[in-house]
Order: C-alpha cells, then structure tokens, then sequence
C-alpha cells in the first residue's frame, strides 16, 4: 500500500497518482486507486461528473464505507466499491492488467469531521480510547479485498494532515510525497515531514502503553519512497535556475528525491479530466512529456522493487 501525501495541494498529486496507476496497468499489473480527497479529482479522472452521479454517488465510494463502519461489528468489505473505469481499462486491455478505483464523494469532509469527533475533537484533548478504531480503519478495510487481487494499491489522500490522511499513512508501507520546486512547496515539505514524525511517534507509543489492550497492532515504519518535483519548468534540458534552489533545498531536508521530474503542461493535464484518459497513455501527449512520464514510473517501480525484491 502507498500513499500520495502532501501537505498543501496543488502541486500535481492526483495526476501522479492516475498516470503512475495507469501505466504500470498498462503493462500488466493489476492496480488499485483509492480517491480520499473530498474534492474528488481522481475520481473525476475516470468517470465524468454526470456518470459519477448517476451510478457512483449514492452508494458505491469511499464516504458510504466509512458511514457503514459500526463499532463491535465486522468490517464492511471494501469489495462492493470498487469499479472499473471503462475508458482506461479499454485502452489497456490488450494486456493481462487492469486499473480498478473506488471513488471519493464530494461531502468526504463530513466523515472527517465524525472521525475528529470521535477522536475526541481538538488533538490537544483527544483520548485514546477509540484511537485505533479511527486510525487502523482503512488498514482493517484493505484487509477485507480478495488476497492477491492487486498488485499495487494507491491512496490519493487529502491535501492536508487531517484524520483521512492520517489513516492511509497507518495503512501504507511506503509514503510518495509529489511537491513542486517551490518556496510554498518546500515549506510544506518540512512541515509534512514533521507531522508525519509526530504521528509515528505518537502512534507508536500508544501501541507501547496499550499493548496488553491491542496485541495484535503493530507499530508503524511506513517508508518514504522520495519526493517527486512537478510542474516543473525547463530551459535546454534542465530546470530553469529559478527552481534550482529549492531542488537543492528539499534534498538537505533528508529526503530521497526521484531523478525523474515533470514538466509544467496544463494543456495536456487540463484535458485528461475530460477524455478519462491519463496523460501518459494518451496519443497526444508530447515525447518530451511522454519520456518524463515513463521514466518516473520506471524510477517508482526501481524503489519499490529494491525495498521489497
């Protein structure tokens, strides 16, 4: 499991993860994405906002799962949600992958602001009595989909460090962080980099002071998997020196940082929502795009693969 995290939005998350999901699908894998922001973009990548109306938003995404969820009761599977976006998966079918999504819902704020509260509302305030019940949520969900049906699950979490994002870090292995080469960008990578401290922290001890409570909880170690830069603007082949800077500076904060880079190109991003194909699997992305693409699938595939041979 990895999740697509970072602290402030804008900055290309939903794009890496519906083009990352999609190609690695097109060559063979059987991918799983999972939309957790409320605004809804990954979703809207593969269905239009009328068919998402139609057949998803009543009841198939992520918002009715965590209403279904009942204390002292089995956890409802994550199987009934998952759809099959038809325009991607036609264009990959000549492979044996497949690219599956359950799809977020524009009111998802609401379960956060119900999750806070059962925490305990303010985080200066909040008990631990139902702490895992909140943070081990979607870990207990993932577990309920048929074993090996995926190859590779995706979260695309919300822009912010709230409870939602909080529950796909306790249910992730590994964390991708999409940022772009900015002062903002960079600011919101040492702050992200703090609170996610914090909660491992945090989460770690409560396992040490309640072991004899939850013997079966396990503490957290999810892994960075790097920064990606997007938006990323060239000259001659390299990153204009404007961007230098905070190129160099997010690598001094301690974090691994992908080689491969993309490029600024609202026109071909834009008008991916609108065809509910992916940039990289399009047949009017640019070479230049097309290559930048590829390269950093194949470099997130390299990291995973030397985590986990």
């Amino acid at each position: 499991m990895i999740s697509v995290v970072n602290y402030k939005g804008g900055v290309g998350k939903t794009t890496l993860t519906a083009n990352i999901g999609a190609q690695i699908a097109a060559w063979g894998k059987r991918v799983l994405l999972i939309d957790l922001d409320p605004q809804a973009s990954l979703t809207f990548s593969f269905y239009r906002p009328e068919q998402w109306r139609a057949e998803l938003a009543d009841n198939q995404t992520i918002k009715q799962w965590f209403e279904a969820w009942r204390m002292d009761a089995p956890v409802p599977p994550l199987a009934p949600l998952v759809t099959s976006p038809p325009m991607v998966n036609s264009r990959i079918a000549q492979g044996s992958g497949a690219l599956d999504l359950i799809a977020s819902h524009l009111s998802l704020g609401d379960v956060e602001m119900n999750l806070a509260a059962r925490l305990g509302g303010a985080e200066v305030h909040r008990s631990t009595r139902h702490y895992f019940d909140v943070y081990l949520r979607l870990a207990a969900g993932l577990v309920t989909l048929p074993p090996n049906a995926y190859d590779l699950v995706l979260l695309d979490c919300p822009p912010n460090f709230g409870v939602i994002t909080r529950a796909a870090v306790a249910a992730s292995d590994q964390l991708l962080i999409p940022a772009r080469p900015d002062e903002l960008s960079t600011l919101g990578i040492e702050h992200l980099q703090a609170r996610l401290r914090r909660f491992i922290w945090e989460f770690n001890r409560i396992v040490d002071l309640q072991s004899d409570l939850h013997p079966a909880v396990k503490k957290l170690e999810p892994i960075i998997l790097g920064v990606v830069f997007t938006m990323v603007q060239y000259y001659s082949g390299k990153p204009i020196a404007a961007l230098r800077p905070y190129i160099a500076q997010t690598r001094q904060l301690g974090l691994p940082v992908f080689e491969a880079m993309v490029r600024e190109s609202n026109h071909h991003f834009a008008g991916a929502a609108r065809t509910q194909l992916p940039v990289i699997l399009s047949d009017q992305v640019t070479p230049a795009l097309a290559w930048e693409l590829h390269r950093l699938v194949e470099e997130f595939l390299k990291r995973i693969r030397t985590l986990h041979p």
